[in-house]
């Protein structure tokens, strides 16, 4: 033999020497099959990370072996089409070891083939990615969480916006509805209002897909009123039930609702099926700890909201109410007579205004000063709040001019009304600063929508014209309508 050959067998040698020094010492698992997919050998990596010997692996298909519940369908065929088509594949698979742990593999199936082009085997090595697996599932939930708080935030962020808008009070009840049943799907609620005797909570509204709820409850009855600060029952060693919770057993939250500093109501918060023995006691932890959070930052929305409300309230009312007598002025009246005209158009309903003017006002300021006639126009206001009738809003539009504003109500009902009112005021007794004043008479005429036509100015003007002929045939009297010829009178 030359030496040219013994260098070359000597070079083979050492080729197949490293790769067996690799084959064995790898930590990736390899298993070398036939071209059916017949283990023929598999190197120590394999049995060190599923835990099959050759004994178990040699003349059986390695793959197959490795199944479990958990493997991937999809993966075993893709490796099943790999073995028939005899081409390369990889993917990542869920394995199975001896001991039926389950673990991931980046697997590569690799064909062989000789110098002929004859396919003599399969290679197949799978890499332990079980770490890097967990790690992904780890930062995908993690993204997912991400997404929920933003998602969270923004019906949050929505929600303050909507509550912020509420104009009155019943609309922001609707928007507290509606925003809670969505930010917190798996409960019921309910939000309670003090009475003005701050004595009991009401029922205001309610939420969720079965609510029932007690329709008042008394401050004393709940933990979280009584503890002034919010109150979770369900998960504490120590604990117990408000006495105005009917669901026993179910985990609640319990808000207090704060507005100026001064507590104004309850938000009442109810899980039911997160009991101890209900349906979804296995996700109260990771639920509670969620919805707390949600609820805290909610209650305190809602508190805002509601001073919010209470103070746009508050600054509309001074803006709509004579500062004297305490009735709407003239601009309330004009808007909310003309939206009563259009309701009652639509509903084919009955309307009617009465004009009324106090009789000879100006005698009460010029013999008495202006006091006097300041305690008159008061007294016409208290008198007008206390026979107005429920479907009748009384208004001051200017000096002593006042207007009864009567919805769904007919010529007969809105003569009684003025008559009501022409009688109680003849009764009036004033003294200023001691001295008696002369009693105080008033004339009142009426305007009818449809008699008189169909806008605010045509019964106004109907209504007018009826108070100047009131005034000219003698004062002290109400007058339906004005005969067709009367010219106005000052």
């Amino acid at each position: 033999m030359c030496a040219k050959d013994l260098s070359s067998n000597e070079a083979r040698d050492r080729e197949r020497f490293y790769s067996d020094l690799v084959l064995h010492h790898s930590s990736d698992a390899v298993v070398i099959c036939d071209p059916d997919g017949v283990a023929l050998w598999i190197n120590p990596a394999f049995t060190v990370q599923t835990g099959y010997g050759p004994t178990d692996v040699i003349g059986t298909d390695p793959l197959a072996l490795l199944r479990g519940p958990e493997t991937d369908r999809d993966a075993v065929e893709q490796i099943t089409l790999g073995f028939q088509q005899r081409r390369e594949i990889r993917l990542d698979i869920r394995n199975h070891t001896r001991a039926g742990t389950t673990f991931w593999a980046d697997l590569k199936l690799s064909p062989v083939y000789d110098t002929t082009g004859k396919h003599t085997h399969f290679i197949a090595t799978m890499r332990d990615i079980t770490e890097r697996k967990i790690l992904e599932d780890q930062n995908e939930e993690m993204r997912h969480s991400e997404a929920l708080r933003q998602a969270e935030r923004g019906l949050l962020a929505l929600t303050s916006e909507w509550l912020y808008s509420a104009k009155s009070f019943d609309e922001l009840l609707m928007v507290i509805k509606r925003a809670m049943h969505t930010l917190i799907p798996e409960a019921d609620g309910a939000l309670y209002v003090y009475d003005a005797s701050r004595s009991m909570l009401e029922l205001a509204t309610a939420w969720g897909s079965m609510p029932d709820f007690e329709a008042q409850i008394m401050p004393d009855d709940c933990w979280a009123l009584r503890r002034g600060r919010a109150y979770s029952y369900g998960q504490k060693p120590i604990q117990f039930a408000c006495d105005h919770v009917n669901k026993a057993g179910a985990p609640y939250f319990c808000l207090p609702i704060i507005a100026h500093g001064e507590t104004i109501g309850l938000m009442h918060i109810v899980f039911e099926g997160y009991e101890e023995t209900g349906p979804m006691r296995h996700l109260r932890d990771e639920i509670f700890r969620n919805r707390w959070d949600v609820s805290l930052i909610c209650a305190e929305q809602i508190s805002l909201a509601v001073a919010n409300v209470r103070l746009r309230q508050e600054l509309q009312e001074k803006s709509w109410r004579d500062p004297l007598t305490g009735l709407w002025n003239r601009r309330w009246f004009m808007e909310q007579a003309q939206r009563d005209i259009t309701m009652a158009t639509r509903q084919n309903k009955e309307l009617a205004l009465i004009s009324v003017d106090v009789d000879h006002f100006k005698q009460f300021n010029d013999r008495f000063g202006h006091d006097a006639g300041d305690e008159v126009l008061m007294e016409v206001g208290r008198i007008m709040l206390r026979v107005s009738e429920a479907n009748v809003q009384a208004c001051r539009i200017g000096g002593e001019e006042f207007v009864f504003l009567c919805v769904d109500c007919d010529e007969t009902a809105a003569l009684a009304q003025a008559e009501a009112l022409r009688t109680e005021i003849s009764k009036a007794q004033l003294q200023v600063r001691g001295q008696s004043l002369p009693s105080i008479t008033i004339s009142a005429g009426l305007g009818l929508l449809q008699r008189d036509g169909p806008n605010l100015q045509d019964v106004m003007h109907a209504a007018d014209k009826a108070l100047y002929h009131a005034k000219e045939t003698g004062r002290d009297r109400v007058v339906s309508q004005a005969p067709k010829t009367d010219h106005a009178a000052s």
